[in-house]
């Protein structure tokens, strides 16, 4: 075999080689869009009896976290983010420097992964319909039931789908109770009402989280430390934060 003949087949064994190697590495694009949606499930907690876990991906690739400690404050505290999605596996990272790996199981399950992605059952989290604002619309009390006593009186109106209009009044009783109004957005099946668009001086976030089969209407702030800020829109001490039961 002459020197010419060897090169030849040197290039031909080098060339089917690197397209092998392409053609290994090399996969088509996943379509992730029946995936979209909320996912939830209470998973394990080292100093709490489990962590309430609600998590939202959206198609325009922003993702949404909130997350709920049991026997801690009762807070609810969402993060936002982008997901990008590799290898069945949507990394969500939030824009306060927080990474989470979810493997896709099937359609409606994923299950929440370390740096082993080592799939485990307590992990699991499961694609629930998300309750948009008609399931909020309503009104709520908060306060005695004797009649003339002071109450406080929760109305939320419909905007759309994920906005809403979210007013608190006193009824009843005497002296200045509470008055409150603005606007929300629904994340992850509750309320969120940037305070900051309410009162310039405010950094905090109203939640309002449905309970009892959404009979009742949990009033406070995502950070516990932020509670004070629902004193502002009342007299003598009062506070917009309470249990409001629907009407």
């Amino acid at each position: 075999m002459n020197r010419k003949m060897i090169e030849a087949l040197l290039l031909s064994v080098v060339t089917f080689c690197g397209c092998n190697n392409k053609m290994a590495h090399t996969s088509e694009p996943v379509d992730v869009t029946d995936n979209m949606g909320m996912y939830s499930a209470t998973l394990p907690c080292a100093s709490c009896p489990g962590i309430h876990t609600h998590l939202t991906l959206n198609a325009d690739s922003t993702a949404y976290l909130t997350r709920m400690y049991m026997d801690s404050d009762n807070t609810s505290e969402t993060v936002d983010g982008k997901w990008s999605f590799t290898d069945s596996i949507f990394t969500v990272k939030t824009f306060d420097g927080e990474t989470q790996m979810y493997k896709l199981i099937s359609a409606d399950l994923l299950a929440q992964i370390g740096e082993k992605k080592e799939v485990k059952e307590e992990y699991m989290l499961k694609k629930e319909t998300e309750m948009l604002a008609d399931k909020f619309v309503g009104t709520y009390n908060c306060g005695s039931d004797e009649k003339g006593a002071y109450k406080q009186m929760l109305t939320i109106t419909k905007i759309n789908d994920r906005r809403v209009e979210v007013a608190i009044a006193q009824t009843g009783g005497s002296g200045k109770g509470c008055e409150f109004k603005g606007q929300g957005t629904i994340v992850n099946n509750q309320i969120e009402i940037n305070m900051k668009d309410v009162n310039p001086d405010m950094k905090s976030v109203m939640t309002i989280r449905p309970m009892n089969n959404g009979n009742e209407m949990n009033v406070f702030t995502s950070k516990f430390d932020d509670r004070y800020d629902l004193m502002f829109f009342c007299g003598g001490g009062g506070s917009l934060a309470g249990d409001y039961r629907r009407e």
